[in-house]
Parts: C-alpha cells; structure tokens; sequence
C-alpha cells in the first residue's frame, strides 16, 4: 500500500474534529497556520514536518466534547488534555517527535526556564511546541472568536510578548499578517491543500508497512481509550479478523490490510458522546441514531485516503448482514465482501467474549451458541462463523492475549496522571 504520511494523517486528523461541529477544521488550520509560521522563521524542513503532524494532532488528547470546546477558549489552561496528547504519541516511532510539541502547546514561554529538561525536552523541542502554542491561539482568534482583523489579532498576541510567546514568534506573525493568501487559505474548508506537496514539507514518500501499522494502533487507542469499558475493544477485534482471515486463506497484504481495518473499524465513534459509550444499559432510540451513524462517519474518513480504498470497504461495513437486516447501507448477499463478513464476526465475537458497562463477558459455549444462532438467522456469515467454532481456541486465545496488552497500555496511560 502506498499511502503518504501527508495523506493519513491529513485524513484522519478530521476524526478527531467530529466530536463537535464546533470544533470541525481546528486541526487542519492550526497544521497550517503552524506550517506558514515555520516559513516565516525559516526553519529546516524537518521542523516544518514536525510542526504539520503536531497541528493535526495537537488536541488528540481532549477525549470529551467538554475538554474539546474548553481547549478553544482564548485563555484556556489545556495542561490535561496536552498530556493525554503527549501520552498517546509518545511511544509511536511514527509520532513520538512531536510528542513534546503537543505536551506543550499550552505551556507558557515564560515557564520554560523551569521545566526539567529530562523529563520535559530539549529548548528547540520547546521552541517549536511555543510555535504551534502560537498557531493555535491565531485560529481561535481568527475563526472560533471571529476576529477577523489581522492587525488586532497581532496587537492582541503581541501584549502577550515574552509571557505566553516567544518575542521571535511573534515578530513572525507580524510579519505573516501582512500576506492576504495566508488569511484566505486559514479560512479555507482545506487549508493544508495550499501546502500539499511542498517540498520544503513534505516527504513525498509513501509510509512504511510498520509505520503505518503503528500509526493505526495510535489511532486505534484514541478511540478506545476514552472509557475503561472501550480500552480493549479495537485491538481485540483487530487480532480476531486477522485470525479468521488467516484461517480464511487471506495473502499477507490482504491480512495487513484485515489489521488496518481492524484498527480502524470504529473511528466514527470518536463523534459519539462518552456518556453513550458508557450508559449502563440499553441506549434510547435517540442515542442507538447517534452510534449508528459510526461506520458511515469512519467511510468518510477513510475513504478519503489514497489507497485505503479496501481498508474503508471492509471497516465501514462492519454493522452490515448478509440479509440485509444491518447498517447503514442494508448490504446483502454478494455485495458484502468476505473481508467485511470476517470483520463483522470479529466484532460480534469480541463484544460477547469482554466485559462491557451492563454485563460480563459471555463463555465459550454462550458465545458460540449465540454466533450459530445469528449465522442461522442470516446476521452473521455461516462459514466465518464456523471458522470461530472449528478454532476457537486459538481465535480466543489470541483476541486474549491482544486485549490483555491493550489493557495494561490503558493503565499505563492513566498512570499518575493528575485531573
């Protein structure tokens, strides 16, 4: 698969803007507010990339509509959701270098002499994360508080010199302001095509295999790891299709395209509020409407990534039957690929086999029952079902063992952490 850095994450970073039609475009426009400052300063091409992923993801941490919408006031303190942010990226070999930036885009210029450089970063990681503080700030201004004047945005920003900003930053605003296409383009519904491939930003190579099966298991834990009841979930279903689709004859691309889709089958939930994730019970029509629209949410997305054309087929139709009974397109018969029907018992399988809020999770002669009885009622595909019974053990085992990792990551991440 030859998909680009620029691509997925540009893509995906929209996920995280569904929470809220709030906050729909903050990312895209901080990446390129963040980029066009680092022009200005005349920073080295790796900066600038460094700066453009930050951007996108620079709010991944804010995992309620609350903390999101908290972030987009002026004089937000995002200490919370900047960490979460830091925590998340941290151990991605994709992403761990701008770890540090996210960590610190609501940290004050003023208080870096104070940080421990051990656990906090070298002075340019914090320069640069002082940049997308910077760039940040411009977009809640320019678009969320409709400040439309750049001379007052840079008056406003400029008193705020040497406490909250680095004085060179600013100077580089100052001097950014005076360009019209710079404001046009931040208003844009797209901003980052002005930027794509540019050369001074972007490496137009395509991601490694292991980059981007890392950078899916990244997004894989910001849509789980919202709730203790979810913190499992995508990984366990993720291993369960790959299973199956071994077991299903599948080639190794097709398996490491089973994983992606796997990783990705739920990033439409990041638009369903935690306390529907969490009610302790069954949802009211209202909330089963909002969690239903998911998996065309999740197509979206991912359908929008050159090359995840496969990855957006199987993940989007996770929900759908080979009756016709599921959703959102009520698919059937052969227009549901075999890569969809595995990944749809896979999801099924691994709901049964783990606890959830309002029940524990089933055993193997209670989920196997309930499989053969939706297979016979044409929800669930009778062969990818059988395939569970024929080897349930090794299904189970590794959907076990995938879980159990993604549960002490999830405690990890909690660990000492101050709310």
């Amino acid at each position: 698969m030859a998909i680009r850095l620029f691509d997925f994450l540009t893509s995906l970073s929209g996920a995280l803007d569904l929470i809220s039609p709030e906050v729909v475009g903050h990312h895209k426009r901080v990446a390129y507010a963040a980029v066009r400052l680092a022009r200005a300063l005349d920073l080295p091409r790796a900066e600038r990339t460094d700066l453009y992923v930050a951007g996108l993801l620079h709010d991944v941490g804010g995992f309620s509509t609350q903390s999101r919408l908290a972030a987009l006031q002026f004089e937000a303190d995002g200490a919370l959701h900047a960490e979460l942010g830091y925590r998340l990226l941290r151990k991605n070999p994709l992403l761990e270098g701008v770890a540090t930036l996210v960590r610190h885009h609501h940290t004050p210029f003023a208080q870096f002499e104070s940080l421990d450089r051990s656990r906090d970063g070298a002075p340019r990681k914090l320069f640069l994360a002082n940049v997308l503080c910077l760039a940040d700030r411009v977009d809640v201004l320019f678009i969320r508080q409709g400040d439309n004047a750049p001379a007052h945005i840079v008056r406003r920003l400029r008193a705020l010199a040497g406490g909250m900003f680095d004085p060179a930053i600013i100077d580089a605003l100052a001097d950014l302001a005076g360009d019209e296409r710079f404001w046009a383009d931040l208003a844009a519904a797209e901003p980052g095509r002005a930027l794509a491939g540019s050369p001074d930003v972007f490496d137009e190579r395509g991601m490694s295999r292991g980059q981007l099966m890392s950078a899916s298991t990244a997004f894989s834990q910001i849509i789980d790891f919202r709730s203790r009841f979810t913190a499992t979930h995508t990984r366990g279903v993720a291993e369960t299709a790959v299973c199956l689709a071994e077991k299903a004859g599948f080639n190794a691309p097709d398996l490491d395209q089973m994983r992606l889709a796997g990783n990705l089958h739920d990033l439409g939930k990041l638009a369903v509020p935690s306390e529907i994730i969490e009610k302790p019970g069954p949802l009211d029509a209202r909330e089963r409407d909002i969690m239903r629209r998911h998996p065309e949410l999740g197509r979206a997305i991912l359908s929008s990534v050159p090359g995840l054309e496969q990855v957006s087929d199987w993940a989007s139709q996770h929900h759908e039957q080979p009756g016709g009974q599921g959703y959102p397109g009520g698919l059937c018969g052969r227009e549901l690929s075999l890569g969809s029907r595995i990944l749809t018992v896979a999801d099924v399988f691994t709901a049964l086999r783990e606890d959830r809020p309002y029940r524990a999770g089933m055993d193997r002669d209670d989920t196997l029952r309930l499989l053969d009885g939706m297979a016979a009622g044409n929800a669930l595909d009778p062969l990818v079902t059988s395939l569970v019974r024929e080897h349930h053990a090794e299904v189970n085992e590794r959907r076990l063992a995938a879980q159990t990792l993604a549960a002490a990551e999830f405690r990890e991440f909690y660990s000492g952490l101050q709310q």
